[in-house]
């Protein structure tokens, strides 16, 4: 017999509001952490991003967040689950038809019995497992177009990952279950999946094939997006600028870049200059991406340009925007208005207005050519390459 608690909670439908609100909660935080791997993921394999792909995606995580805090909650205190007595686990296959059967109003033969039936918990319980993993099959077999036999073991693999979460008191986190590991349970999420993997050729014909999509991508692929620049731009501040950084203090170099202004002088120089004159035209974030620096021609930057324009950017336009916000602080904030701070607000105002008017200006009518790339006689293009056929 199931534990009590599991039946009262399927018997109380408003308290499934309680995982679902936690992970409406969660998820965009989730959301938030999970867009720079996705958008790297995207940018490298195919080079562009399309709106449904985005929605399929995340809304494929929403749905496994779901589920998952379906299983667990809502959670009860340690003390009582410290007092449980009822069974851990059930090993004995069908146990919940049999219960159908002997605790329903069900039969067969009397149709008049069907309705009250499924209202019973003996028949909630087994009817929730299985369309707790349709939606898993769905996404499985529609956006990772998976064969059956492979949805029928990932289904199972998601059901055992649940199980052994209950089976481990929540990793450990309580002294015992505090619901029941049961091979029924196994069986009714397989065949939910199972399921899920068949009605999905019908449930899926008014949406884009994941050809369709891969294709779409492909053709945005040979556009290099100002978002595409940006998400090359973080991994490089990101992931290179800490990898640089523990490079330098492993060769004994981290007490110089205690300074703010020495340490973003040498990260910038190995990051933003070093590295794509070594390479062509790529930072360590560019070729992640797939894209590179070149003349407006075609042709591999030399090496003048690409200094040149990487100094326009690194060592001039950002030191600008920082230099700027410093002496507003100063003269605004701090209320150091000597004669010099006010010039060099001036100074830095003028020239803040001219990089925010080339912005606009880049975005709504040069598709993100800058002032750098006109003055260093370069542009930016992709590498993706389209499969054929």
């Amino acid at each position: 017999m199931k534990e009590k608690v599991a039946f009262e909670r399927l018997g109380e439908p408003m308290s499934f509001l309680i995982p679902i609100k936690s992970a409406i909660l969660i998820f965009p935080v989730l959301a938030i952490l999970l867009s720079l791997p996705f958008l790297i993921v995207q940018y490298h394999r195919y080079g562009g991003i399309i709106a449904w792909r985005s929605i399929v995606i995340f809304t494929f995580i929403f749905y496994l967040l779901c589920a998952y805090f379906l299983i667990i909650l809502p959670l009860p205190s340690i003390q009582e689950v410290r007092h449980l007595t009822t069974q851990r686990y059930n090993l004995i296959p069908f146990t919940a038809l049999r219960e159908f059967i002997s605790t329903t109003y069900f039969n067969l033969m009397r149709p008049q019995t069907w309705i009250p039936a499924v209202k019973q918990p003996g028949f909630i319980q087994p009817f929730f497992n299985i369309i707790l993993t349709i939606p898993f099959g769905v996404y499985l077999r529609y956006y990772f177009k998976q064969p059956i036999r492979k949805i029928i073991l990932y289904g199972f693999g998601l059901s055992l990952f649940f199980e052994l979460t209950q089976l481990s008191g929540l990793y450990g986190i309580y002294p015992r279950p505090y619901r029941l590991f049961d091979v029924d349970d196994l069986i009714l999420n397989t065949f939910g999946a199972f399921v899920g993997g068949l009605i999905t050729p019908f449930l899926v014909k008014a949406f884009p094939t994941r050809e369709q999509i891969d294709r779409r991508s492909y053709d945005q692929g040979h556009k290099v997006t100002v978002l595409r620049r940006l998400v090359a731009l973080i991994f490089d501040y990101l992931v290179v600028g800490t990898i640089v950084g523990i490079f330098l203090s492993l060769v004994g170099l981290d007490k110089l870049t205690e300074n703010a202004y020495f340490s973003y002088f040498i990260s910038t120089l190995i990051i933003f200059i070093i590295i794509p004159v070594l390479t062509g035209g790529q930072t360590i974030g560019k070729k992640v991406v797939k894209i590179r620096i070149t003349q407006k021609s075609g042709k591999p930057a030399g090496i003048g340009q690409l200094i040149w324009r990487q100094l326009l950017i690194y060592d001039g336009a950002l030191p600008i925007l920082w230099g700027f916000n410093y002496m507003f602080v100063e003269v605004f904030s701090k209320m150091h208005q000597s004669q010099i701070n006010i010039f060099l607000l001036g100074m830095l105002g003028l020239l803040t207005v001219f990089l925010g008017l080339n912005f606009i200006w880049g975005i709504g009518f040069k598709h993100g050519y800058f002032f750098y790339d006109s003055w260093a006689n370069t542009t930016q293009i992709s590498e993706i390459k389209q499969p054929q056929g």
